[in-house]
């Protein structure tokens, strides 16, 4: 799925950057080991796995991750449109935030392996929630796949005007 994303982004010149969380780096790395991914598609990445970062460099409101929490939807999707700010030739921005391991804001009702994506394309952002099992790297190779395969929907639907 991630080959036939690249391969896909290539296709139609898109630009993709990420803002990362409970990834810490590994979607962008994922993107980047297909031939021409760096030079063709990827922008780069913003880790940003203490809340600090957030606050202080993407200018998260602190009220917001006091609200809802670091891993969160409202903030997946304010990492979201801060990454839109800054990777501005990006067509689409992902952010991930979610809990990888035991800790951050773990509940019953948020367990370890749940993920928190939004894709922004210009000013719409299309939300994701997974619940993956596995050890890390298995979560994280879900992950990616999970990543490759909505941002190929979207992609597909944008060419038909059908989403």
């Amino acid at each position: 799925m991630l080959k036939q994303c690249c391969d896909l982004l290539e296709q139609k010149k898109l630009k993709i950057a990420f803002v990362e969380s409970a990834s810490s780096g590994y979607l962008c790395s994922q993107f980047s080991i297909y031939k021409n991914s760096g030079a063709k598609i990827l922008l780069g990445s913003m880790v940003s796995y203490d809340p600090s970062i957030k606050v202080e460099i993407l200018k998260i409101d602190p009220a917001l991750i006091a609200q809802y929490t670091a891993e969160s939807p409202e903030v997946t999707a304010a990492l979201a449109s801060q990454g839109q700010m800054l990777f501005q030739h990006a067509d689409y921005v992902i952010a991930c935030t979610g809990l990888l391991k035991p800790g951050g804001s773990a509940c019953e009702n948020k367990p370890v392996g749940t993920f928190f994506v939004c894709i922004q394309h210009q000013q719409m952002q299309y939300h994701f929630h997974y619940l993956l099992s596995g050890t890390a790297t298995e979560k994280l190779n879900q992950l990616t796949e999970c990543v490759a395969s909505e941002l190929i929907e979207l992609i597909s639907h944008e060419s038909t005007d059908t989403y």
